[in-house]
């Protein structure tokens, strides 16, 4: 959320995930969380695979933090991209049910403007336009699925120098580390995920699969923390459509945004420095190097409990009314006007 009057808005986020994990929709509402207590602001948020149904609750969520029919919130949400290319992949019960639950009159609780394809925009072309209206490094990415977004994005004509300008840090949630068994992120688009590694400009930090299963977001707060902050949550009746309650779900994009968006608040400890790369199965592996750009998250025992409490705090926090960034850099907060959208609709996603 952007400050009030003068000086520097909080650092803008940009989220992109394949939404195949329950963690994933979870890791939105704990930056909206943040956004509310004014440390970060949610530029964008990206799918990609083309699956309307995925983005048609990832819009839902998106307005419910934003008053757009479905939420207390008040203003405008963040644009949804999502890609064309590629398969739509296996349709969660998640993304379904709730878009399925109706008020008592039989009108449907929650509403989404993502009719079609042409109500998205190209990831790629998102994260570039609303990478230039922010202020020099003032932003960082999330990223939670398969780097075929951000790879993209790197081919476009003067995005690297681009996103050295204005990210501090990209924070990924996949591989393992230092090294281990080949995992869905990466599995899902390799040559992207050799490409993030090799070409991103500014440093990197995972979240390997190690830290999301020790760290797990306790299902017992769905029912008890995200009902008093909305008797109709959409993340919380998609997480109880995810799986049959009660269970625990790991937490690698709940880990990664959490450390993106409050880096110093040392809820995890940090490898060395080194470089990250990606075999032809898929497998990651950490090299040490005093120049390596590149580190992983290590979860910390004596602040487990600690990070399981934000993440049910942050992400079952209630919608705070955006505030307008007014100081002299106004310019920087306003979305471009030249983002395009799209004109044929992908094929119709799986269930």
């Amino acid at each position: 959320m952007p400050q009030r009057g003068g000086g520097k808005p909080s650092a803008g986020a940009f989220y992109d995930s394949d939404f195949s994990t329950i963690d994933s929709l979870l890791a939105v509402s704990l930056l909206y969380g943040l956004q509310g207590k004014n440390d970060c602001r949610v530029v964008t948020i990206c799918v990609s695979r083309p699956n309307l149904a995925v983005a048609r609750l990832v819009d839902v969520v998106d307005h419910f933090y934003h008053g757009g029919g479905s939420g207390p919130g008040g203003g405008k949400g963040a644009p949804i991209g999502m890609a064309t290319a590629g398969k739509p992949g296996e349709t969660s019960p998640a993304f379904v049910a709730p878009m399925e639950k109706k008020k008592l009159d039989g009108t449907p609780v929650y509403k989404t403007e993502v009719k079609s394809v042409i109500e998205t925009a190209d990831p790629a072309t998102l994260f570039r336009n609303y990478l230039e209206a922010q202020q020099d490094q003032n932003a960082f990415v999330v990223l939670a699925g398969p780097a075929t977004d951000l790879a993209a994005a790197l081919d476009l004509p003067g995005v690297k120098p681009l996103i050295a300008a204005k990210v501090q840090y990209l924070a990924f949630a996949g591989g393992a580390f230092p090294s281990g068994a080949a995992e869905a992120h990466i599995k899902g688009d390799i040559p992207a995920a050799k490409k993030l590694f090799s070409e991103w400009p500014t440093p990197i930090f995972a979240a390997g699969a190690e830290v999301g299963g020790v760290l797990e977001f306790p299902g017992a707060s769905i029912d008890k923390q995200f009902a008093e902050a909305a008797a109709d949550h959409p993340v919380a009746d998609a997480y109880r459509a995810y799986k049959t309650m009660p269970y625990d779900a790991p937490s690698w994009a709940l880990a990664a945004a959490l450390y993106a968006a409050q880096p110093k608040e040392g809820y995890f400890k940090l490898s060395g420095p080194g470089k990250i790369s990606v075999d032809g199965e898929g497998r990651t592996s950490f090299a040490a190097s005093e120049k390596g750009s590149h580190q992983y998250l290590v979860v910390d025992p004596a602040q487990k409990g600690k990070v399981i409490l934000a993440y049910m705090e942050l992400a079952s926090a209630k919608p705070v009314a955006p505030q307008r960034f007014r100081g002299p850099q106004q310019q920087q907060a306003e979305p471009p006007k030249d983002t395009p959208a799209k004109a044929a609709p992908p094929s119709p996603p799986k269930k």
